[in-house]
Formats: C-alpha cells, structure tokens, sequence
C-alpha cells in the first residue's frame, strides 16, 4: 500500500510539472487543483514538497505557481546531452548561413511540437514565437506537419481524434480531412510549408530528420518573412533545408 501511495505522488507531481510547462503564464492552486485533477488541499501539500525540492516557485505577490530552478537544471542537463542538440548546433548554423533565415528544431509531443533549439542570423529583426521550449499546435507549423508526414494516416487519425483544431491566424487546416490532404502533399514533396498559419506574414518551410533505422526523431526548419517567399526564393530555401536535413539526418545515423 506505501508503494502505490509513493507511486501515486510520483504521478501526481509529474502531472503538476507537466500542466505547469505547458502553460505560458503562472497558475494559482485552485488552477492547479483544477487542471491536473486533485483536490485543492493535496494540491496544496503536494507543491509546498516540490517548492521545498525547488521544482516549483511560489509568488506572494501574486499568489501563483511557476516552475522553479530545480526544473530548469533538469531542463539544461537534458539539452546538453540530447543529440539532437549537440549535433544540432553546427546544422542550425550552416542553415541560417544559408537562408539568412531562423532555423530551428523541433520534436512531437501528442498533437503539439515543441521548439528545442534554435539559430537566429546576426542581422535578425522579426520576433518569432520560436524559443526553446515553445509548444505549438504541429497542424499548424512547417516543423509539425513535417513529422506527421511520416507517420501513417492512422497514427495521425489516432493523434487527433476528438481534437479541437486550435487557430492562431485563422488559417490552417480545420478537419481530420484537410489535415491528412495536407500531409499527403508533404510526403511527396518531401518537404512542409506554409505561410501565416503561425504568426502573421511570416513563412516556414521544414523536412524531417531521420535517424539509422528510418525513425523521425524531430523535424528542422526555416522561418522568414513571407513577402521573401517569391517563386525565385522559395525553391532555395526548400533545397536549402532539404540539404541541411539530409546531412543532419546522416549524422544522427552515425550515433
């Protein structure tokens, strides 16, 4: 009985960091209690043990809970030692090299992709939603689609039943039905765009990164100005990325 008690806790607090590094402002308790499902006073009790542990922040002047510094080394610790960021660098680099464009990385989780590493130019003036650590509907992005593509038509049926399809533009795919047209013209193409879906008058294109085995361990891509996407541009920074993803895909081969 102790040990189901002390795995429980074990989720619970699990549930407690997820909900948290999901949510791009701080809760209070009671948002807390009500998002991972526990009554308030456990919820309570269990974040003073994780506020203790330094896995969450208490403000009082705001009476909200963030994550703490402790989840942050977790984070760090991570970073350093995921291949796909230690390899990841010298690509990101040679990628906005070669577009002058914002290159990042970014994995699939659920229906979401989060954004694990990323390179700006030096000359770089638009503020993109990007950072490390960014989760965003994957219907919706270059990155995203670009994982889904290769996965089966039913995988993706599974990932979305019951979704709600989320827009941030207004634009994108809005059905099972347009999202699987979409991903099917990704697949031949071997590579994902689109324009506006994410942020207003901003571009992304991306193609998966493969690993040995044939496994999709995350995607790479480029996000500019759309007034940049001119049918004399465009195809360079679909070679561009599709070289790059190439390469990056034979070195995570390599590991």
């Amino acid at each position: 009985m102790a040990t189901q008690s002390r795995v429980k806790s074990a989720e619970r607090t699990m549930d407690v960091l997820n909900l948290l590094a999901r949510m791009s402002t701080p809760l209070t308790t009671g948002e807390i209690s009500e998002g991972v499902g526990m009554p308030k006073s456990t919820t309570y009790h269990l974040l003073n043990v994780m506020q203790e542990r330094r896995f969450v922040s208490y403000w009082d002047d705001q009476r909200v809970w963030t994550l703490g510094i402790a989840a942050f080394e977790v984070g760090s610790s991570y970073m350093r030692n995921d291949p796909l960021v230690r390899e990841g660098h010298r690509f990101l680099q040679a990628l906005t090299t070669k577009t002058g464009a914002t290159s990042h990385i970014a994995i699939l989780q659920g229906s979401d992709v989060v954004y694990v590493d990323k390179w700006e130019p030096s000359t770089h003036g638009v503020r993109l939603v990007t950072d490390m650590g960014t989760r965003l509907p994957a219907h919706l992005t270059a990155v995203g689609r670009a994982i889904l593509s290769r996965l089966s038509p039913e995988e993706v049926a599974r990932i979305y039943d019951n979704y709600s399809w989320p827009t941030r533009t207004g634009e994108g795919p809005s059905s099972l039905a347009e999202l699987q047209s979409v991903l099917e013209q990704v697949r031949e193409q071997g590579f994902a765009e689109e324009v506006g879906n994410t942020t207003d008058g901003i571009a992304c294109v991306a193609s998966p990164l493969r690993t040995s085995h044939g496994r999709i361990a995350a995607s790479m891509g480029v996000a500019f100005l759309s007034s940049l996407a001119t049918p004399q541009a465009l195809p360079e920074f679909r070679r561009a990325v599709l070289d790059t993803t190439d390469a990056f895909s034979a070195a995570l081969g390599a590991l």
